[in-house]
């Protein structure tokens, strides 16, 4: 038996399939305040818990008729309340272990939801690159065309490091505004989820570039705890701004020369979503793990 309950706060509902007394399966529900998809209002499900397939199967069919019933037009997961905090499933491995940050889940999560009438709609890879040695010999024309704009690449400042944040944080709303399913947060909620990283980050892995005296593209990477001869290159974004072109690829180079320095053998180009040019930054890389985030038409 699927129960409703309605939270006064955080996910709008949350719902729970229970079999004598006992929760097989539970998922939260957000549709209040979500992100369009292709013009269509999106709901979220997520925070998804299961002991039982079959028992998933049934709530995620519940949680999209409660969608519906809520105006929603496409009910999308797994994806807790916003793709700032964990979201999609893994579709494909070639058997790597997990990395820092990586949104890991076995091959068959993704069964119940496909079950439940959910089709992939939004795609990703993560690429390994074991030539850290090499450079992109784009690069130097690149950076002399860069700096001739006027901007200047430095290093991650960690002692203002809140203040390195706000410009980061304005930078990602305007960088990833046309991501799908983008929606923007606040920077408190922003900051809680980078500074608890601080201890884990090295400034020379993370670059920065600066135009006008503030940050407009920046790299997000950090050595694997757990296996530090790998730099895991999660997050590139930049400003629009024509001047920048070919910044990316700068920001790059810069993390991966500071990570094979510093004794490391593999980059990995984290969560890059299919189509987009972030997907070029992966160079000679191959594929080793595929994502997806689902969705079912409810209209």
């Amino acid at each position: 038996m699927t129960t409703l309950h309605i939270e006064s706060c955080g996910p709008d509902a949350t719902m729970e399939h229970r079999r004598n007394g006992a929760v097989l399966a539970r998922a939260s529900l957000w549709h209040r305040v979500t992100p369009l998809h292709g013009g269509r209002r999106v709901g979220f499900v997520g925070e998804v818990e299961s002991h039982d397939d079959d028992a998933l199967t049934a709530l995620l069919q519940g949680a999209a008729a409660q969608l519906r019933a809520a105006g929603c037009e496409l009910a999308v997961g797994p994806v807790d309340g916003d793709t700032w905090h964990r979201y999609r499933l893994v579709t494909w491995s070639d058997g790597t272990p997990p990395f820092a940050l990586e949104p890991f889940s076995p091959l068959e999560a993704s069964l119940p939801w496909t079950k439940a009438g959910f089709e992939a709609l939004e795609t990703y890879a993560s690429y390994r690159d074991d030539a850290l040695a090499e450079r992109d010999p784009r690069v130097p024309v690149l950076a002399a065309r860069l700096r001739d704009a006027g901007v200047t690449v430095r290093a991650l400042d960690l002692d203002r490091f809140d203040d390195e944040l706000a410009q980061i944080h304005a930078l990602a709303l305007r960088g990833f505004r046309d991501a799908p399913l983008f929606a923007p947060i606040g920077f408190e909620a922003f900051a809680a989820l980078y500074r608890p990283l601080a201890p884990l980050l090295d400034p020379r892995l993370c670059p920065v570039a600066e135009l006008n005296g503030r940050i407009a593209a920046a790299l997000f990477a950090l050595r694997d705890p757990r296996a530090p001869e790998a730099v895991v290159l999660k997050t590139v974004v930049r400003d629009a701004d024509r001047r920048l072109a070919g910044v990316g690829f700068v920001l790059t180079d810069a993390s991966r020369t500071a990570a094979h320095a510093l004794g490391a053998t593999r980059a990995i180009s984290a969560l890059q979503h299919d189509g987009n040019v972030a997907r070029s930054l992966a160079g000679r890389a191959i594929v080793f793990r595929r994502y997806a985030v689902f969705a079912k038409e409810l209209s």
